[in-house]
């Protein structure tokens, strides 16, 4: 390991070529945190130097540099293992500087001399100069805009990457400049550094040249760096984890995206191909499914790369996986639990996984699978996912088996919610059946398995226990968040009550909606016990305690009845909304609205009856119950 202390001028100014491995994340420094911080630092040196103070150089952080030996340069070339972020920055600072020199001094001779911070000249006999005139290359996703900006005018810039938001949006320029920023952080950096430049020197009293020589100089020579060179004996994976494992803005997956590429590198295989193959689509902001989108589960909100990272690790250590905790676990199991051969089949594998991720959160098809991955959705249930993603990429478990799997998993999560059982402990409860699956790969010793348990934390409830939490519990009110879940339910009864002999309808259950037969606010058309009650009493119930007093049983029945009312008796869905008018509309008339407007067979239920209450509810329940039983088997 080799340490050194290089101002600006001494990085830059040299045929050099500076290459991010394609394995780097993308450039991120923001405004806030970053660039604003940058550039007064930069103010702060000018002063210095306008009021003649003693320059000390302003320490500007370290970067981390590996020597290639490559036989296809000309130039000395150095992967940067860390600092590339603050390497990029200073190129699009210098880039900012240059175009504003251009704009304000339009001296050649300073153009020219900037130039030669961000171009390597060209050598007699260089075939490959353009592939090599940039001093700094980034990765693919960042290179097209990065090269733009260095090699073009600010003119050109505007026209190329600033100006077509404009065309795109139609709106105003300090807006699209703003949307344009927005969208790539590194233009967003470059027109950062020129306004702040532009504008310090456009409202500047002090002579022009004497003032852009005080900012060279300044560039030049008053920001070092810690320059690490490493060296063929030298671990980079272990000093850029020290360096960033602790308190760094890097998260959890890029800490072990540069642990597998670093670990690939020192194998000597080929970066660019298994990067390519297995890594690209984790890094591509274009890809069709958005890995670095956030997403919550409980209380925690990560990206969907990190979840999958934390299911895939769950399946093969078959342990709870701290969140803040991903890159140690990873670690761990790739030291003490896998046996790849190369890091190509470690990623293979990784990929094989992340395919069914994919699926399991996005599901598109109308198999087994997909449908209890769309329940899942709905009910916002992820810790069942490394029993998903072992069973279906398991090749030893049968299709049969599979779907037989599925099929059960499905009818234990799904009356498990209609009957209100506890979620809490899933993560354990889906470890244990984990555990036994990869010992026991028959669905019918997975099904015995799911019958034997007993506890309200992991029974599968039977017919009897279905039968009784239909007909008792307000479900819509106990699950008002999970009306998605209801109405898929209800659904997949519609489905089956069609059956293979009626014409298959297409609904969409995102166009559904429930509807309340018996409305909740119902006291003003809907009879109790042959009489109306009065909106006072039905505000009064909402908050009695029932006692003796209440002789006559008024706010227990009006209570019960609110209960009856968000039992799943009372429940159909509608392809459109009902008017609110209607909705809470007497029965005659809101049953002939039901009946003209909706295709769905279960509110046929409905048509032939004269009123509506608690005994025609609970009717509707056991017909219910009946249909969901033979869905959804023991």
């Amino acid at each position: 390991m080799n340490l050194g202390k290089p101002i600006l001028e001494e990085l830059f100014n040299k045929q050099i070529r500076f290459r991010i491995p394609v394995f780097q994340r993308h450039y991120v420094w923001n405004e806030q945190d970053q660039l604003i911080p940058l550039w007064d630092d930069f103010l702060n040196k000018y002063h210095e130097r306008l009021n003649k103070h003693k320059i000390h150089p302003h320490y500007t952080g370290s970067i981390v540099l590996f020597h290639e030996n490559t036989t296809t340069s000309t130039l000395s070339t150095y992967s940067v293992i860390d600092g590339q972020q603050r390497l990029t920055t200073f190129q699009l600072f210098i880039a900012a500087f240059r175009e504003v020199c251009r704009k304000h001094l339009g001296d050649e001779s300073l153009i020219k001399e900037l130039d030669k911070f961000l171009f390597n000249e060209k050598s007699f006999g260089d075939k490959d100069y353009e592939l090599q005139k940039f001093k700094l290359e980034p990765t693919k996703f960042n290179k097209e805009v990065f090269n733009t900006i260095i090699g073009n005018t600010y003119d050109k810039v505007d026209e190329l990457l600033v100006a077509p938001v404009l065309t795109e949006y139609g709106i105003g320029h300090k807006t699209y400049r703003q949307v344009a920023k927005a969208r790539n952080k590194m233009l967003g950096a470059y027109l950062f550094f020129y306004d702040q430049l532009n504008n310090f020197i456009s409202n500047t009293e002090e002579d022009l040249t004497e003032l852009i020589t005080q900012f060279l100089l300044v560039l030049k020579r008053d920001f070092q760096f810690v320059e690490i060179g490493l060296t063929q004996n030298d671990d980079p994976q272990m000093i850029f984890e020290t360096m960033n494992g602790r308190g760094a803005s890097l998260t959890e997956t890029d800490l072990i995206r540069n642990y597998i590429f670093m670990r690939a590198n020192s194998n000597q295989e080929n970066l660019d191909k298994i990067y390519e193959k297995h890594w690209d689509e984790f890094d591509d902001p274009e890809s069709k499914f958005k890995w670095h989108d956030k997403t919550s589960r409980g209380r925690y909100y990560e990206s969907n790369l990190q979840f999958f990272v934390i299911d895939y690790l769950t399946l093969k250590l078959q342990t709870e996986i701290r969140y803040d905790q991903v890159f140690y676990y990873y670690k761990l199991f790739v030291i003490n639990h896998s046996s790849f051969e190369s890091v190509e089949k470690e990623l293979e594998e990784l990929s094989k996984y992340s395919k069914i991720f994919k699926r399991l959160v996005k599901p598109e098809g109308e198999g087994k699978f997909d449908r209890l991955a769309s329940r899942l959705i709905d009910m916002g249930i992820s810790t069942v996912y490394p029993l998903i993603l072992y069973i279906e990429g398991d090749s030893e478990i049968s299709f049969e088996n599979k779907n037989k799997i599925y099929e059960y998993l499905d009818s234990y999560i799904t009356r498990r919610f209609l009957c209100g059982l506890t979620t809490k402990n899933y993560n354990n409860v889906f470890l244990e059946y984990l555990k036994f699956l990869t010992k026991n790969k028959d669905a019918e010793a997975f099904k015995e398995l799911l019958k034997s348990k007993t506890s309200e934390t992991n029974l599968w409830p039977s017919d009897n226990i279905l039968q009784e939490k239909l007909l008792e519990r307000p479900l819509y009110r106990e699950e008002k968040n999970k009306t998605k879940s209801i109405s898929n339910i209800l659904l997949e009864v519609e489905q089956a009550i069609r059956g293979s002999k009626q014409e298959k309808v297409k609904f969409l259950n995102n166009g559904l909606t429930i509807e309340h037969i018996l409305p909740q606010t119902w006291y003003e058309y809907w009879p109790l016990d042959g009489e109306l009650i009065s909106e006072e009493d039905f505000k009064i119930s909402m908050h009695a305690v029932m006692t003796e007093e209440d002789k006559e049983g008024k706010y227990h029945r009006i209570e019960n009845r609110n209960r009856m009312l968000h039992s799943i008796g009372n429940l159909t869905i509608l392809t459109s909304s009902l008017n609110p008018s209607v909705s809470n509309s007497s029965f005659d008339i809101k049953k002939q609205e039901i009946g003209q407007q909706s295709t769905v067979l279960l509110n046929t239920y409905i048509q032939d009856k004269q009123l509506w209450d608690e005994e025609e509810i609970t009717k509707r329940s056991k017909y219910l119950f009946e249909q969901i039983k033979k869905i959804w088997t023991v």
